[in-house]
């Protein structure tokens, strides 16, 4: 994993067709599909469950960055000293608002859900943008996680999946409002 500033995180995303910067942040141009997840009702005893499913759910990719656009919001329940200690086994001593984007490698999937689970648990604002955009992820301090792909299976998998995992969930097949995410 490596971190990267904002301007790094953007150019990364400037790269993708499906992405355009707006006010700072991603926005996805378009979806066919969308799912919305809302956390406010999610068992946090399968924080690592639903972690690993987020991460597994946005593949393949060679590469996919976490960019944490939000923090602060519910500081009762971040927990720095863990935030920070998993940065520093990767070398990185910066605080997060000077590298809020987490570049992981494919082979690093399991440090990707791990970081998807501070992240849930502190109630940031966040994004997972895969590098071979098949799908992209957005999670608010709202409580809720939106899923956007083009990808017929991939919507059904990550649907069925949570659906099996009795998670409530919404789809929107085939419609984007193209609304920007990042301003609720």
């Amino acid at each position: 994993m490596w971190c990267l500033t904002v301007a790094e995180s953007a150019a990364r995303c400037e790269s993708t067709k499906s992405l355009t910067m707006t006010n700072g942040h991603p926005r996805r141009l378009a979806a066919k599909h969308v799912l919305s997840v809302p956390l406010s009702n999610l068992s946090w005893s399968r924080l690592a469950w639903f972690s690993k499913c987020i991460a597994a759910s946005i593949g393949p990719f060679d590469e996919c960055l976490l960019w944490v656009t939000l923090s602060g919001v519910w500081r009762s329940s971040e927990n720095w000293h863990l935030f920070y200690r998993l940065r520093e086994s990767y070398g990185e001593r910066r605080p997060l608002h000077e590298a809020p984007g987490h570049l992981f490698l494919q082979h690093e999937a399991a440090d990707l859900a791990t970081f998807i689970g501070v992240a849930l648990l502190s109630g940031w604002d966040f994004y997972l943008l895969p590098d071979m955009d098949y799908a992209s992820v957005f999670v608010t301090h709202d409580e809720f996680l939106e899923f956007y792909t083009d990808g017929d299976a991939l919507a059904g998998e990550f649907s069925l999946s949570l659906t099996a995992a009795k998670v409530e969930h919404r789809s929107n097949v085939g419609t984007s409002d193209g609304r920007d995410s990042s301003s609720e």
